[in-house]
């Protein structure tokens, strides 16, 4: 056996332990488990760029059929595919050269895919609709805080009419699983890339650098896009064909995820440029990101930012 092929093997058997072992804490450890499964692409993606997608495929493979051993089929799969497909996209990106930007759209078409896969996937063999169980179980936390908070003496009438609206919020979600499912695919690839950057380097192995958060800028088509969806959720009003309120609303959730970003872009960016203390950078940070009001301020920050470039002017 060549000591290429040697290396490979002994890094995907690693590896593919490290993935069993996430794959355990996020199945029976609930606090640990939620960490787990945000770095499980992780390994896979280091397979990929080092050895290749075969070793990336191998390993993924391995993992699932131990953990299906271990745990039963349909967890195995639930893992697999909710996070293997990313990393061993992501992996072989890298690995064919591709520009981070390229990287991140392919490990995002990936987790969406995944996303999709799973909800039918869970369908089928567990005769459930997981989006309708997830609400369900929100509705019953919410009739129990209520009652919880009636005990502590609030007034009744308050409680129901807070109750109802996030109720009401709730029967919004399925409309807008799409644009979550997007958003959390972003995010999802975003993170393995930038875990991955940082265990590469540990190996001595560099990955090529995103560009730095405070200089990230995006096009103009963005707050066209961001009233484009708000049109269609006015035109449903007057032409009712059933669609458009649904395409409107998950158009605009996706671009104005984009505004928030862009937002604290430029948060981040006159906090370096008046050299803030990075302790004080922080709390500013969470403070408008937990703040509602400040929160706002973010969203209309990074839409006229996206329209007139206040890093220019400024």
């Amino acid at each position: 056996m060549k000591p290429t092929n040697t290396k490979a093997l002994v890094e995907g058997a690693l590896l593919a332990a490290i993935n069993i072992v996430l794959s355990i804490m996020a199945l029976y450890m609930p606090i640990l488990g939620s960490f787990a499964t945000l770095v499980w692409p992780v390994p896979i993606v280091i397979l990929g760029i080092r050895h290749g997608l075969r070793t990336s495929i191998l390993a993924t493979a391995v993992a699932g059929i131990i953990v299906a051993i271990l745990s039963g089929p349909f967890q195995a799969l639930s893992i697999v595919i909710s996070f293997g497909l990313i990393g061993i996209a992501m992996g072989g990106a890298i690995n064919k050269k591709l520009s981070p930007f390229k990287v991140l759209a392919v490990g995002g078409a990936a987790s969406l895919i995944s996303k999709v896969i799973l909800i039918f996937l869970t369908m089928l063999m567990m005769g459930i609709n997981p989006i309708t169980e997830e609400i369900n179980i929100m509705k019953e936390s919410l009739l129990m805080a209520g009652s919880l908070y009636e005990k502590f003496g609030m007034d009744p009438q308050t409680v129901e009419t807070t109750i109802d609206s996030f109720n009401r919020s709730l029967e919004l979600l399925p409309i807008l699983i799409p644009g979550i499912f997007i958003m959390a695919s972003v995010m999802d690839t975003l993170l393995t890339y930038v875990v991955t950057k940082a265990v590469l380097a540990r190996m001595g192995q560099k990955l090529e650098d995103l560009t730095p958060f405070w200089l990230w800028k995006f096009p103009d088509f963005t707050v066209a896009f961001f009233l484009l969806g708000y049109l269609l959720v006015l035109l449903e009003t007057y032409w009712p064909v059933g669609v458009l309120k649904a395409v409107g609303m998950n158009i605009s959730l996706v671009f104005g995820f984009a505004f928030y970003i862009e937002g604290f872009s430029l948060l981040a960016y006159f906090l370096g440029k008046y050299n803030v203390a990075k302790p004080l950078r922080v709390l500013i940070t969470f403070f408008a990101l937990f703040n509602p009001l400040f929160l706002q301020l973010m969203f209309f920050a990074g839409l006229f930012d996206i329209l007139f470039n206040f890093r220019k002017i400024y």
